[in-house]
């Protein structure tokens, strides 16, 4: 999205360069290059602070692999801990968890940021996912080197409670970015979902689709095939000899063309251009 907008802000800075600065044509190419300079700084900067966000959380992650590994080390040591090593291990399980409690805080900050944020990434998506992955797995060990040590020594519980707590919360955290996952999915199935139907004049005219050769405004939807991926409908047999769009699509975004038999069919060639006037298609055919 950047990229192409530093372009178009490129080509239309040479095209004014062009233009006479009383011209009409340069107004309107001087406002539309305005607007895409914005847009394109209110990305650059959306994109800045959830990439600064993410690089914290690692490095957050980072700074804690010397206390686990500690941890980790005497979570595994046989016998009697010493009085040393027993506050070393409170202290180092103090630092952990406060640690992935401003990971998960900054976390659910990105979710939040990422769902209304005008930038659609998935390589973002996903390295945010992975973190997400990465807390809820240190947390896991977390929770089973406490048990461990609450076996060896009750004394060193006094944080157990929080770092259930930070369990609790990570879970209700994945419930929650579950649903906000479900919930853009739905979304994106609703905004790619497209409508189409073919028939002759009559039969378009019985369904209050067609009405004085334009498309009509009360008609059956019902009469419609749903197709839920507009991407994947490319080509439309229309089973007549020729048809004729009565809805408004962009000129060069479709083609009549003829199968086989001599039938003709409705080809797509540009999905999101054909798409961008109407979630329905209307084809008039002639039999």
């Amino acid at each position: 999205m950047e990229k192409k907008l530093l372009l178009w802000c490129s080509l239309a800075a040479m095209i004014l360069s062009s233009c006479g600065k009383n011209s009409t044509e340069y107004k309107a190419l001087k406002s539309q290059h305005d607007s895409l300079l914005v847009v394109n700084a209110q990305n650059t900067a959306e994109l800045d602070e959830i990439v600064s966000l993410m690089n914290e959380v690692e490095e957050n992650f980072n700074s804690i692999k010397s206390a686990e590994n500690y941890l980790t080390v005497q979570s595994n040591v046989q016998g009697e801990l010493s009085q040393s090593v027993k506050d070393k291990v409170r202290a180092d399980m103090q630092i952990v968890t406060e640690i992935l409690n401003r990971n998960r805080e900054k976390i659910a900050e990105l979710e939040k940021k990422l769902k209304n944020s005008s930038i659609q990434s998935g390589q973002l998506q996903q390295t945010l996912d992975n973190l997400r992955i990465q807390l809820n797995e240190k947390i896991a060990a977390l929770v089973a080197m406490n048990e461990e040590m609450e076996r060896k020594d009750r004394k060193i519980a006094e944080l157990s409670d929080n770092i259930l707590a930070l369990s609790k919360d990570v879970q209700d955290l994945k419930v929650y970015s579950d649903a906000q996952r479900q919930a853009i999915e739905s979304k994106n199935r609703e905004l790619n979902t497209v409508y189409y139907c073919f028939g002759t004049s009559k039969e378009l005219k019985n369904h209050g689709i067609l009405k004085s050769g334009q498309l009509g405004t009360n008609f059956n939807t019902d009469y419609f095939i749903r197709v839920i991926d507009l991407n994947k409908l490319q080509l439309i047999p229309l089973k007549a000899k020729k048809g004729k769009l009565v809805s408004k699509h962009p000129d060069g975004s479709y083609e009549f063309t003829k199968d086989a038999n001599n039938q003709a069919e409705l080809k797509i060639l540009n999905s999101k251009n054909f798409w961008s006037l109407t979630k329905y298609l209307v084809v008039e055919v002639d039999i």
